[in-house]
Formats: C-alpha cells, sequence, structure tokens
C-alpha cells in the first residue's frame, strides 16, 4: 500500500493528545502525512479500524529468537520452536521487537541477514558477557571483552544495535555480575547507547548494580519473585532503586517464564512504582504460556490498574525513546506508518503468572491487523496468535 486512509479508529497516544479519539490517518509512501477528524481522499486505499483502538505499532523490547537450550547460538539457527522471528512479532501484535543481548560480535552479520528478511523490525542489544556470548556460572573471560571489536560491530552494521545488555544471575555470571556490567557500562557509554541489566538470583545484588546505571539505562524483570527483590515487602521500592529512577533509570517488566510475579507488582503498584516499559522476554518456550503476546503481558498489567494510554506508552513512546527507534511510536504527522489495530474485549479469565500464581482478568487487549512500512510502502498482516484461553 502506497497512500492509503485509517478511518473509524480509535486513536491512542497520550503523548500527542490523541486520548482514545476518533480520528483519520493519511499515509502517504511509509509516513504519516494527515491525522484530522475526517479525511477525504479519492485516490487514496481505505482501512476501516472500525471498533477497533488504534495505536503507533507495539514495540516489544525484550524478545530471544537467538537462544537455545539458554546457551548463544553461533550458527545462527533460531530458537528450537521457531520459524521467524515474525512468530514473536506481527503474528503477535508487534511491529517492532529486540533482540534482548542474544546477539554477538562474532555472529552480527547473521543477525542483520534475519534482521534484513524479517516483516517485523527487528533490533538487537550485542552482548555484554563477551563476543560469543554468555556462559554458565560466571565463565566469562572479562579480559577477553575487547570494546573495540563492539565499536567495529556497530560501525560496520550501523542502525541495527540499539544497546547492550547483560544478564546477571547466580546461574549466568557468578560472581562477576558487577565486573560485567561496569565493562559493559564502559562500552555502552562509548557507543552512547543504553544498556540493559537482567537482574535475577543472587548473587549479584541488584542494589549494587543499578548504581553503575545512568539516565537512559534500563533494568529488565523489576517485578520478578526471587529472593532479593527491588521492593520491600509491603512493595515499597529500596532507596537504591528510588535514587535510580530519579536519575532516569528506566525499569521495564520483562514478563519471560521466570521473572514476573503479579503479587509483587501490584504491592509496588500501591506504592507508585509502576513500569516505564512492558515487554515480554517471549521466546518458544513461553509463547504458549505464561507469556503468549505483548498484548496478553499489557493486559496483565491492565488489569492491576495501570491505565490503558499507560501500558500503550510504555510499549510504544517509551520504548522508542529509550531506544533511540527513529520516527518510530507515535501517530505523529512525518513518523511512520506503523500501526497495531486492537480490541479490549471482556473476558473471564485466569492467568498464571511466573510463580504459580493466578490472576483475574476481565479485560483482554488483542491484537487483531499490524501494519509495518519499509522502503516507502506499507504492508498489513492479520495477528495470528497470542490470545490465551
Amino acid at each position: 500500500m502506497n497512500e492509503y486512509i485509517i478511518t473509524n479508529g480509535v486513536l491512542v497516544d497520550k503523548h500527542n493528545n490523541l486520548h482514545c479519539v476518533k480520528k483519520d490517518i493519511l499515509v502517504k509512501n511509509g509516513v504519516i502525512v494527515k491525522i484530522a477528524d475526517k479525511i477525504e481522499q479519492s485516490n487514496a486505499e481505505v482501512v476501516d479500524a472500525e471498533g477497533m483502538y488504534v495505536s503507533a505499532g507495539i514495540i516489544d523490547v525484550h524478545v530471544h529468537n537467538r537462544l537455545r537450550g539458554g546457551k548463544q547460538q553461533q550458527t545462527g539457527q533460531l530458537e528450537i520452536g521457531l520459524s521467524s522471528i515474525d512468530e514473536l512479532g506481527v503474528d503477535r501484535g508487534a511491529t517492532t521487537v529486540i533482540e534482548c543481548g542474544s546477539v554477538t560480535v562474532n555472529d552480527i552479520s547473521d543477525f542483520v541477514k534475519q534482521s534484513d528478511e524479517a516483516e517485523t523490525r527487528y533490533y538487537g542489544l550485542l552482548s555484554g558477557h563477551g563476543e560469543e556470548g554468555f556462559g554458565r556460572n560466571g565463565s566469562q573471560n572479562i579480559d577477553k571483552i575487547i570494546p573495540e571489536h563492539y565499536y567495529q560491530a556497530v560501525e560496520k552494521y550501523p542502525g541495527y544495535i540499539k544497546g547492550l545488555k547483560v544478564a546477571c544471575s547466580s546461574s549466568i555470571t557468578g560472581e562477576k555480575g558487577y565486573m560485567l556490567v561496569k565493562h559493559a557500562k564502559e562500552i555502552a557509554a562509548h557507543l552512547q547507547m543504553p544498556l540493559t541489566i537482567h537482574i535475577g538470583h543472587f548473587p549479584p545484588d541488584p542494589c549494587g548494580l543499578v548504581e553503575f546505571l545512568e539516565a537512559g539505562d534500563v533494568i529488565t524483570h523489576t517485578y520478578h519473585g526471587k529472593q532479593i527483590s527491588l521492593f520491600e515487602e509491603d512493595g515499597t521500592p529500596k532507596e537504591s532503586f528510588v535514587r535510580a529512577r530519579s536519575r532516569g533509570v528506566k525499569f521495564d517488566v520483562g514478563h519471560g517464564t521466570a521473572s514476573f510475579d503479579y503479587t509483587v507488582f501490584d504491592r509496588a503498584r500501591r506504592k507508585g512504582f509502576l513500569p516505564d516499559l512492558i515487554s515480554t522476554d517471549m521466546r518458544a518456550i513461553n509463547i504458549h504460556g505464561p507469556v503468549y503476546s505483548i498484548e496478553t503481558v499489557m493486559s496483565k498489567i491492565f488489569n492491576l490498574g495501570v491505565s490503558l494510554e499507560d501500558v500503550v506508552s510504555d510499549t510504544t513512546y517509551n520504548a522508542a525513546q529509550t531506544y533511540h527507534l527513529d520516527r518510530l511510536g507515535e501517530l505523529k504527522e512525518g513518523y511512520l506508518a506503523d500501526f497495531t489495530f486492537f480490541k479490549v474485549e471482556d473476558c473471564d479469565l485466569e492467568v498464571e503468572d511466573c510463580y504459580h500464581n493466578y490472576q483475574h482478568l476481565s479485560k483482554l487487549i488483542v491484537a487483531k491487523k499490524v501494519i509495518v512500512s519499509k522502503n516507502n510502502s506499507s504492508k498489513l498482516y492479520e495477528v495470528k496468535a497470542g490470545k490465551p484461553e
């Protein structure tokens, strides 16, 4: 599609004062050129969004399709169970996904090839564990991490890499988490890119790790239920994380298979500590539960008392701003014409978090269609999967 009008949709983008209002959007050559109450354009195709909300294309900032059995793939094969990154992207309602730390300096050329072949916009964070990716139980050799190799990889493939990631958990980094984060932060700062850190089982202590982070860096798995939490028992955030937020560190849900406890989230919400980003940590082992899709994770947060506008913002505007995704994340003239069409459906579901807690959902955000615009043209996709039953 080169020229078309999206009509009858309810637009959601609080950063552009589109507070669930009905307007038309005119797109030419893959770019939003006009947003108005009614647009008449006789030669334009019509995309009818009657009965649906329309947001900027949903961005999932934390997925994995380059992991297998918990170890980095050196051959570039997809994780068992996936035939394409699109199974985590356009098939499930996201127009953009970020491979969160499972891209390495050594296999970046293969990642770039997969990105170019994907229908979904596909970016990556480089592994801060080393040029071959992470090992297990602190087996990383920090002396073999050469910053210049990271700089060269990013320079060779401009636009594909949006930051670095270190997964800090005893089973991965052991006691080396602090040094890995310090080293990765130096590389990320040189590249002027954010550093994302995964916090998991002790050691290391996330209260110490967060002190390395600056404005724009990200903590993922904020609301896990492991032994060293960001929160006191009543949900009060620990002082190191209050300080981090005040200096501009971002906090991501990062649901995954073992990293979201809805009771932890609910207590933190009551104390006012809401996420800046909502992501899935989705991969082949959790797409049939407990994750399902980015919209399902958004639904969990929505049903826990976060507004629809805010869960959309966390997966559009905030995501694009955090990872410097140019002209994405907003319904705005001059921006790329990526859209997610969704409904909010009544339901009566009991869904699991990662700790065998069941949460009741009365409303479900269900993606129906997405549009992705590349190379001056747009393509519409029907969403195929991702709804819990």
